[in-house]
């Protein structure tokens, strides 16, 4: 009787193990029947459906879009990073996320790594609408299931292994790029990881006019690689040398940080992002079909051995502040007439300068120099009659102010906060109603302060001026005092 049991057990395991072969042989022949934009729209449409609700990181219905590319990983023949597992699990905040990870194995350079991700979570329900984030991210979750179906099929051609990663919560924070990144720093070493590309917001290539590829300069020789790999496809490409923006940030973040090159690929922004009308009937799935095999043979280049990056990254990504930095400045405000004799101070008006900015860094200290173009305008009392109506009194100068600056830390970004002075030459000068006839001191200066927020290449500063010596030689005593300003900069 028992071995009866057992034989039955045995025939039933085999009959379970044979009918998952079967129903996955009749799904990848079901799948290859399609064309690749029938799946890409496939893809996109159970995404974006309402059953998933928006996609809210980490929850219920994130797990059925996870579970989904799992399904099309083990569809196009994909490997699990780690062992027995595509899922890598991570916290935060408490909160239990999941990044769902794959590898296809390259051959002469397998220690070596492409990495190729994209977001899946999106937005969820807000008031009772549902987000679904057609092209925020189901474009790019479903381009990097077609690009790994052609490079698994293609493994033979890849030098280099190349890493397929779908990110949870990279709404919210970029947390899970932000792991995986550390994650791969202790399983293969971000030494031997050469590319990491983020795709996300790939479904509008018609109406955006083509595709971005910001951090091109990252790779050595890069724009010779992506315009030939372009004209093969005939499509339409627009290279950015590095990301700029301080607003935004895509999943190459934490790599970049981490000195590993980075292309951020997109097809633009548009009205419905983060709108509810974000949906997959609007996505262009012929254009996401050219940019799914333009960024497949990409990744099989980036494979290769000619393959190798430039040393250089975007200034929003470096760690610690560069020693020099010298860029273009500009502020508005206002400054006092001060007349101490009278007990008088008059209103300010409309001041404005521009011209450029420079900053040494050493730490947590630092030197900042400004050379400006000045205008400065001020209300003049009446001097006779007594009572008579007040005038404008304005004055043009190259002023350059110097400040020692205490800084948040060595980054590239923070706050600071300065000390110094300033020297002004007066040039031209003029009063709105009667010139009195006093003689301008042409060589103004006195203290000067600042403080402000740097952020990457932007700095927003308050800088306030208090002269010392009088803004007349040869008549009543006044001086230019309590000077603000609002000062934007931009540093290269």
């Amino acid at each position: 009787m028992l071995l009866r049991l057992i034989f039955v057990k045995i025939i039933m395991t085999s009959m379970k193990r044979i009918f998952i072969l079967l129903l996955s042989t009749v799904l990848a022949v079901a799948a290859s029947a399609q064309t690749r934009s029938e799946r890409l729209a496939e893809y996109v449409y159970y995404f974006a459906s309402d059953s998933l609700k928006g996609r809210e990181a980490g929850s219920a219905d994130a797990a059925k879009a996870r579970d989904y590319i799992v399904e099309r990983y083990k569809e196009c023949g994909l490997k699990p990073l780690s062992a027995g597992s595509y899922l890598v699990p991570f916290k935060r905040d408490g909160k239990e996320y999941t990044d769902v990870v794959a590898v296809i194995e390259g051959n002469s350079l397998k220690d070596e790594y492409i990495v190729l991700g994209a977001h899946y979570d999106h937005l969820g329900v807000k008031k009772g609408q549902i987000y679904p984030g057609a092209d925020d991210n189901a474009s790019g979750s479903a381009a990097i299931i077609e690009i790994a179906r052609e490079l698994s099929a293609r493994r033979g051609e890849l030098q280099r292994s190349v890493i397929i990663a779908a990110f949870d919560a990279e709404e919210i924070g970029l947390y899970g790029s932000t792991y995986l990144a550390d994650y791969l720093d202790a399983l293969v070493g971000l030494d031997n990881i050469k590319l990491m590309m983020s795709v996300d917001m790939v479904g509008r290539f018609s109406t955006g006019g083509g595709l971005t590829l910001e951090g091109i300069a990252t790779i050595k020789d890069g724009k010779k690689l992506a315009g030939r790999v372009a004209a093969e496809h005939a499509i339409k490409i627009k290279t950015k040398n590095f990301e700029t923006s301080i607003m935004t940030a895509t999943d190459t973040e934490a790599f970049a940080k981490k000195k590993v090159p980075t292309l951020a690929v997109s097809t633009g922004l548009h009205p419905q992002y983060h709108k509810p009308t974000d949906k997959a009937d609007l996505i262009d799935y012929e254009g996401l079909d050219k940019v799914s095999g333009y960024l497949a043979d990409l990744a099989a280049e980036a494979s290769g051995s000619s393959f190798q990056p430039s040393g250089k990254f975007a200034r929003k990504h470096m760690g610690k502040a560069r020693v020099f930095e010298a860029g273009i400045t500009g502020s508005i405000g206002n400054a006092m007439l001060s007349f101490p004799k009278a007990d008088l101070k008059t209103r300010g008006r409309m001041d404005y300068s521009a011209g450029v900015s420079t900053r040494l860094n050493f730490g947590s200290f630092g030197l900042q120099t400004d050379v400006l173009w000045e205008s400065a305008t001020s209300r003049f009392p009446s001097l006779d009659p007594m009572f008579g109506s007040a005038q404008d009194y304005s004055q043009r100068s190259v002023t350059v102010p110097a400040y020692f600056l205490l800084r948040s830390g060595e980054s590239d970004s923070g706050a600071f906060v300065g000390i110094g002075g300033y020297y002004s030459y007066v040039y031209s000068h003029s009063f709105s109603k009667s010139d009195p006839g006093w003689t301008v001191n042409p060589h103004q200066g006195g203290i000067a302060g600042n403080f402000g927020m740097k952020v990457a290449n932007l700095v927003l500063e308050w800088s306030f001026r208090w002269q010392l010596n009088e803004l007349f030689t040869d008549a009543q005593k006044a001086r230019m005092q309590t000077a603000t300003y609002l000062k934007l900069s931009w540093l290269f």
